[in-house]
């Protein structure tokens, strides 16, 4: 293997790479030998890997000649035709001496054949230590070429003699790190969100023996490059993983995203000089917590920091670049005084094993995230979801692309899958969102992604997730909403189980509404059971609405309710609401798939036009029928579907 020497200079932190220009020349006439002739020839490799094009001076990788070196010269038109030529004399040196068999042919292809195994696996290389070089690997290959006497292994010989060349390169990664971490690296993986190695974007180093060699704080990692090379589109976001030898702090992330393609070339040495000595805090190099530069997160360690970068009276801006798992981390929510604002773009990454929720008091915004395996338990307390306890009055609330998966959540009452408390917000919305969690409570005010809330646009948002209780006012969606909600575009398919007496007011979409109530809920549907245990007695189900109150105005359009309803009492639940206390109650366009014949199951007759109660045809017939929108609906199966 032709082992590399490194010349160590200061160099500019930046990302820096390099490429070839391949010289033009006219071929040489070609030297002629006899098949089967012992004979010497001589080649030469270049000193240095860092010539073309660098902009930086002072660091170089040097190839050598070493003992069990071989050339092997092969017939271009016939790769079976070969010869390998065994070095004789150059060893440590760019000049070497071969002797071997001559191959008679027109033009030629050669390669080195190392001593070693190199090239290995690019993609998972070893250096023994911090700034090693040992473990690098030169490879290249001349194609095409009219003679291999006197070889040079340059761009400029092969052009001269009418071929090509290819030679492997290698990356020097410098990464500057917190204090006495670089002691404790002892692997390094570059991952890119694009697949710059063919079928993937990672690249691994182990590092054999831990230390910190040379400048202190200052990692030295080097890499063997195919021929091929290596090219970086600008807008490639590159994550740096330093893992370590310490339990208490296992991993430091830093992360690049480039502003220009980049290309590690083969024959040249490439850099990467990174400074990530925040790297405890956050990813990134200028992070300010601003909305142009915003704190990036990409391990457990970077969210546990959260919580010290946010500023009372002020918004700071949060970026996931990286998916983090919390598994074994005591969670600790942000924002416990209400009095921080927070801006966090998932960037379509998961957090994983939340145990607590992902914020006390909410003020902000949150996209583009999947959260998924949190497992929440507020025992005795109300006020709790996945996401947040509580919005306060006059906060904002801005959720949009936002999925929980595979989740439980248990609390007293007034808890959801994704928020418990939402009073008198200042702003409220839900775009996109998706709640997958099993929710139990044991008191009021149960909801599949809210348990209260006060004023909020809920749009293409779903819960699938069942919710239990052993108390009244439960719903699929939403427990209590109150004041201005609209709903529309959202779907049910969990079960609503309850133990609760004679009382329970359930709905698949919203278990109650207060006096205040001012509710909207367009082109929705619900499809859970509800009241699926043993318990019988409770009363005054619905399909949509659990109860509502007089004082409350509600409005429901195209909508269906397929939920199977059990009770001791049917004619005390309803397709549409259990237990109707609104005089301001208006339907149109509902489907009510089930045996139940009537829409109300107690309380204010609901009197509408354009409604149907049964089960003749399919949901979707009787829909059409209706004038339901097909640029809303699929309504080419038996059951609609939102588009």
């Amino acid at each position: 293997m032709k082992k590399y020497f490194v010349i160590m200079a200061a160099v500019a932190a930046a990302l820096l790479a390099v490429s070839c220009n391949k010289e033009q020349n006219t071929p040489d006439e070609p030297q002629q030998t006899v098949a089967g002739e012992q004979i010497t020839i001589t080649a030469s490799i270049p000193a240095d890997l860092s010539k073309v094009g660098l902009a930086y001076t002072g660091s170089a990788l040097h190839p050598t000649w070493a003992t069990g070196d071989k050339i092997r010269v092969a017939d271009h038109d016939n790769a079976s035709n070969y010869q390998d030529f065994t070095l004789t004399a150059g060893e440590g040196t760019q000049n070497g001496t071969f002797s071997g068999t001559a191959v008679s042919a027109t033009s030629y292809d050669i390669t080195i054949v190392n001593a070693t195994s190199w090239p290995g696996n690019v993609l998972a290389q070893t250096q023994a230590e911090d700034e090693s070089t040992a473990h690098l690997g030169y490879t290249v290959a001349l194609t095409g070429v009219n003679t291999y006497e006197d070889i040079a292994f340059t761009s400029a010989w092969a052009s001269s003699k009418g071929g090509t060349i290819a030679q492997s390169g290698a990356l020097h990664l410098s990464a500057t790190l917190p204090s006495g971490v670089a002691a404790k690296v002892n692997n390094v993986t570059m991952v890119a969100d694009k697949n710059i190695f063919g079928t993937t974007g990672t690249m691994s180093i182990a590092i054999t023996t831990p230390k910190d060699n040379g400048t202190a704080n200052t990692l030295d990692v080097f890499a063997s490059i195919p021929p091929t090379g290596v090219t970086i589109p600008s807008g490639t976001g590159l994550l740096f993983k330093f893992g370590t030898n310490d339990d208490a702090h296992s991993v430091y992330t830093r992360y690049y995203l480039t502003s220009s393609a980049l290309n590690l070339a083969g024959g040249q040495l490439s850099k990467i000089s990174l400074t990530g000595t925040n790297t405890d805090k956050y990813a990134g190099k200028d992070d300010d917590g601003t909305a142009s530069h915003p704190y990036l997160i990409a391990d457990k360690y970077q969210m546990l920091a959260m919580k010290d970068l946010l500023v009372s009276g002020q918004t700071k801006y949060f970026k996931l670049v990286d998916n983090i798992d919390l598994n074994g981390v005591s969670w600790t929510s942000l924002n416990p005084d209400d009095d921080s604002a927070i801006d966090f773009d998932g960037n379509n990454f998961t957090l994983s094993h939340l145990n607590k929720p992902l914020f006390t008091y909410l003020d902000g915004k949150l996209s583009n995230l999947t959260v998924s395996d949190a497992a929440i338990n507020g025992g005795t307390s109300n006020y709790y979801g996945v996401l947040a306890r509580t919005v306060s009055e006059g906060k904002q609330c801005d959720l949009s692309n936002i999925s929980v998966i595979k989740s439980t959540l248990s609390a007293k009452g007034s808890s959801g899958g994704f928020i418990g408390r939402m009073i008198a917000t200042k702003s409220c919305s839900m775009t996109n969102c998706s709640a997958d969690v099993d929710v139990t409570g044991t008191y009021y005010y149960l909801g599949g992604l809210v348990g209260q809330v006060y004023n909020c646009t809920f749009t293409n948002c779903s819960s699938t997730g069942d919710v239990t209780t052993s108390s009244h006012y439960a719903g699929g969606l939403i427990g209590l909403a109150n004041n201005t909600i609209r709903i529309e575009k959202c779907y049910t398919t969990g079960n609503i189980v309850t133990s609760a007496g004679s009382l329970a007011n359930h709905g698949g979409i919203v278990g109650h509404t207060l006096a205040t109530g001012n509710l909207t809920i367009i082109n929705c549907y619900s499809t859970g059971n509800i009241g699926t245990d043993t318990y019988k007695t409770r009363r005054w189900c619905g399909g949509i609405l659990g109860a509502t109150t007089a004082g409350s105005t509600i409005n429901i359009t195209n909508c269906y309710s397929s939920c199977t309803i059990t009770s001791a009492n049917p004619t005390l639940e309803g397709a549409l609401v259990g237990n109707n206390g609104s005089t301001a109650l208006s339907c149109s366009g509902f489907v009510g798939w089930s045996s139940l014949s009537n829409l109300a199951g107690a309380g204010t007759a609901v009197s509408t036009t354009g409604n149907y109660l049964g089960t003749d045809g399919t949901i979707t017939s009787q829909a059409t029928a209706l004038g339901w929108s097909s640029s809303i609906w699929d309504l080419t199966g038996s059951v609609p579907t939102l588009k």
